[in-house]
């Protein structure tokens, strides 16, 4: 609780300082002092807390990797950070003209038709910015409201980035699904029971749904709903993103309902790798791998 109250704390004691200069009340000197007299003894406080946290997750996974994993999803405020984080690094990825898709994995797109609203929040967020600066006539206020709008649009430009620069992916042994930044499922091929082409207009939001049957599905929509279904011989593990603080509640599923660039090439795909999926030990190995990522990215370049 303690470790949850010292951000809270930090900030209430920069605003109100800030407030207090700003008004005159204090001098910049008392400012500095105040500042410093309160954040200093905070930030050793959390300090400790982290690292006292982080050599239990380390004692308990036996590595750094796992240390830090799990510091992050226990803490809301590291989640942010996070998040925003894996959204900055899409934005640079998306600059560099550098997608996250491994060596030997075959990228299925899904950015395809959900552009729209994130495009148009771009340009809102464009046409505010240059607004709030040209009519706001207090050089401090107008400064942090810059501030903020170039934070604003940063982030959106990130999650628009997201979407094409971390498609989902097909390897030899897993299709992983991905919503942005966020990794939904890693499914086995050999899980793959059946795929095919199913247009269903709801929902329109990632989530977990309930299939007639009585099982659940993952449901990663566009705007028109998905395209997609898979059939799953087994159930996996899924969650889909929520807010950047919400810790990750994994749902056990069996089916998937996707929106993809190309239903037909992403099918096909599917299919085959399922089907040499179930192969037993030792046989041949699984053939057109190659003309699958041709086949999946010639489509999403045509479109």
């Amino acid at each position: 609780m303690i470790s949850r109250l010292v951000p809270v704390i930090a900030v209430v004691v920069v605003v109100t300082d800030a407030a207090l200069l700003a008004t005159g009340v204090i001098g910049p000197a008392v400012a500095l002092a105040l500042f410093l007299a309160v954040e200093i003894p905070l930030g050793a406080i959390a300090v400790t807390d982290y690292v006292r946290r982080y050599r239990a997750h380390a004692r308990a996974s036996g590595s750094r990797r796992g240390a830090l994993r799990g510091l992050a999803a226990d803490d809301p405020y590291l989640r942010m950070f996070v998040a925003e984080a894996r959204t900055f690094a899409s934005l640079g990825r998306w600059v560099a003209r550098r997608p996250d898709v491994p060596d030997g994995a075959v990228a299925i797109g899904y950015s395809r038709g959900t552009l729209g609203v994130p495009v148009a929040l771009v340009i809102a967020a464009l046409i505010e910015l240059v607004a709030v600066h040209l009519l706001i006539p207090w050089p401090i206020v107008r400064l942090v409201l810059d501030l903020l709008g170039i934070y604003g649009l940063l982030m959106v430009l990130g999650w628009l980035a997201g979407r094409i620069v971390r498609p989902h992916l097909l390897t030899a042994d897993h299709l992983v699904l991905h919503s942005g930044p966020h990794v939904c499922a890693r499914v086995p091929v050999d899980a793959i029971a059946a795929v095919r082409r199913d247009r269903r207009l709801s929902p329109t939001n990632a989530e977990i749904v309930t299939d007639p049957g009585g099982g659940t599905a993952l449901a990663l929509p566009g705007p028109d709903g998905t395209r997609v279904s898979i059939d799953l011989a087994r159930p996996v593990a899924a969650s889909v993103p929520g807010y950047p603080w919400s810790r990750l509640e994994p749902h056990e599923v069996t089916g998937l309902r996707l929106h993809v660039d190309d239903p037909g090439a992403t099918v096909r795909a599917l299919a085959l790798e399922g089907a040499a999926g179930h192969r037993e030990a030792g046989t041949a190995e699984r053939p057109g791998r190659a003309e699958r990522s041709a086949d999946i990215q010639g489509a999403q370049t045509a479109g």
